[in-house]
């Protein structure tokens, strides 16, 4: 089997390089993630943000004429979270955070350019990397309180433009672009809104901030205005563009290794191309589980690993509902609508088998949709559910906003079978049919019932003490009890997970954990101080075993708080 990495922030800089896939939407988020103005790169997980924005920094830095580049991940958000409950002064310490990650990228800027770091010290000679690299490490653990008293809390927004400038002008370059790789990751709003004030205060002529971000969760808070303040550029290559296939293969090609793909039929590869869905981390895992799966006909292995994506793409959607607990009816809802609008357009598709291509849905505007309505639809886009499509007008009162399913679920609800067969091939000749002159056409009262619509709400949290449901989401105190409304640390929720909920983990491995060691929680695996000892503990798990279920531990956090 093939080794290969899948996620881009675990690649050397040099493979950034070599994997990085030929393609006009990714050229033209590369050259726009370069040029002047804020910019937000949009896109769900696995859609290559991180990737472009890696190999955009690796080409600008070598190239003189090129403005000078600033990366900084903060893919470590949610650490910072349990603040928001134990210190009264969160906000002030997650500022400092977050602009002691820029000056640590300016300072990792520097050196690759062969220009001393110590310039940091000109702009203010507190400043240097050792006590930059020791507040952000010790703020991510919750501690640091002395640093952060004698040196965190006075770094300021001046501090980072003085020092972008500065460096700009010892390179030689004319303009910075800041690169700030998952900025919203954190699913905290109060995070978030002081996230966009710091990013729109960085934007200035020559200084050009750049963030990742998600269609649905992100919060920007009432002062940002997206509109107004950044261009947004999509990041998510369409099932419908002509060069779908093509590259595709490139990326895999690239990754993998042209010589390993020919050992997969032609048919069985563009299928997989196709229910990957345009993300390119999905079918480089797709592709991992064909090599692994030894077992079963052709046909039973690819049906088992696609099966397997869209129950990893649904459990994703459903969590949303964990992460975002004000939001929890409305997910529920959209998985609803979801599961109805593939039926609808699996049944029309399967009608036009052979002869035409119709696998979008046009979801009518009418007066029933609310800003609820528009979230719900947003969170399916966000996970990867559906893929958002240009509105189209078929007349007065006629305009519909167009969405493709995800094709996994159309393939398993039939879409590509004719009789009783699906043939391997059925999906990518599908797309290479004609399209329909009409999407599938739905009001939203069809999708959900009138009622469901309108019943649609936040699930504000209910008090800790007595357990009464809140009245609003500005509520400080229980009206029932009086106790203090402390809003749950997700991170805090993440930790709390039993260890049955991590993929990949069999009942018979946790059955042999609970008998023989004390480990019940992610909590305790993360806690541990030697994970790989504690689980060797129990029956047949060695160091082998341990790692591979401390790997998908660390796996499912990320994923939990991403």
């Amino acid at each position: 089997m093939p080794d290969f990495e899948e996620r881009a922030d675990q690649l050397s800089k040099e493979a950034v390089e070599d994997y990085f896939a030929q393609g006009k939407v990714f050229e033209n988020a590369r050259k726009k993630l370069l040029s002047k103005g804020a910019k937000f790169l949009v896109g769900p997980r696995g859609t290559g943000k991180t990737h472009i924005m890696r190999f955009a920094y690796q080409s600008a830095i070598k190239d003189k004429s090129a403005p000078l580049p600033v990366y900084a991940s903060f893919n470590r958000y949610l650490h910072l979270e349990p603040l928001l409950k134990r210190s009264p002064d969160a906000l002030k310490r997650f500022h400092s955070w977050v602009l002691a990650r820029i000056l640590l990228g300016l300072a990792e800027s520097a050196s690759v350019l062969g220009i001393d770091v110590s310039f940091l010290e000109q702009v203010d000679n507190k400043l240097n990397t050792q006590k930059l690299t020791d507040l952000v490490s010790l703020l991510e653990r919750n501690s640091g309180e002395d640093l952060y008293e004698e040196f965190g809390q006075y770094i300021t927004i001046s501090h980072v433009i003085r020092a972008s400038h500065d460096l700009c002008h010892k390179s030689g370059r004319r303009r910075v672009v800041l690169l700030l790789d998952d900025a919203a990751l954190s699913l905290s709003d109060q995070f978030l809104i002081a996230f966009f004030e710091i990013f729109r205060l960085l934007k200035l002529e020559d200084i050009s901030p750049k963030a990742s971000v998600y269609p649905g969760s992100t919060q920007y808070g009432p002062s940002f205005h997206v509109s107004h303040e950044v261009e947004e550029v999509h990041l998510w290559l369409s099932v419908d563009d002509p060069d779908y296939s093509e590259i595709m293969g490139d990326i895999a090609a690239r990754r993998i290794g042209g010589n390993d793909l020919q050992e997969i039929k032609k048919e069985i590869l563009e299928l997989l191309k196709y229910v990957s869905f345009g993300v390119p981390r999905a079918f480089l895992r797709l592709l991992r589980e064909y090599f692994n799966e030894k077992a079963g006909t052709s046909q039973s292995k690819i049906n088992k690993i696609i099966q397997k994506q869209a129950e990893l793409v649904g459990t994703e959607y459903d969590s949303l509902s964990i992460k975002l607990q004000q939001f929890s009816t409305i997910v529920k809802m959209g998985r609803k609508l979801f599961d109805k609008a593939v039926l609808d357009v699996a049944a029309t598709q399967k009608d036009l088998l052979g002869v035409n291509r119709c696998v979008i849905i046009g979801i009518k505007e009418d007066g029933t949709k609310t800003p609820l309505c528009d979230r719900m639809l947003k969170f399916l886009v966000e996970v990867g559910l559906l893929y958002p499509l240009q509105m189209v007008s078929h007349g007065t009162d006629r305009r519909y906003e167009r969405y493709i399913p995800h094709l996994a679920f159309l393939y398993q609800a039939g879409a590509f079978r004719k009789g009783k067969v699906t043939n391997f091939s059925s999906i990518y000749q599908t797309m290479a049919l004609p399209a329909s002159k009409h999407p599938v056409r739905r009001a939203l009262k069809t999708l959900l019932s009138k009622a469901e619509v309108e019943n649609l709400k936040l699930d504000l949290p209910a008090c800790d003490g007595c357990g009464a449901e809140r009245i609003n989401d500005s509520q400080l105190f229980c009206h029932k009890c009086g106790k203090i409304l402390v809003v749950s640390s997700l991170f805090e929720n993440c930790m709390k997970l039993a260890l049955e909920n991590v993929p990949g983990i069999s009942a018979a491995m946790i059955r042999r954990i609970h008998d023989n060691t004390k480990i019940r929680f992610i909590s305790d695996v993360v806690a541990s101080q030697n994970p790989s000892t504690d689980l060797q503990v129990a029956d047949y798990v060695g160091p082998v075993r341990a790692r591979e279920i401390i790997n998908k531990v660390s796996v499912t956090v990320d994923e939990f708080l991403s």
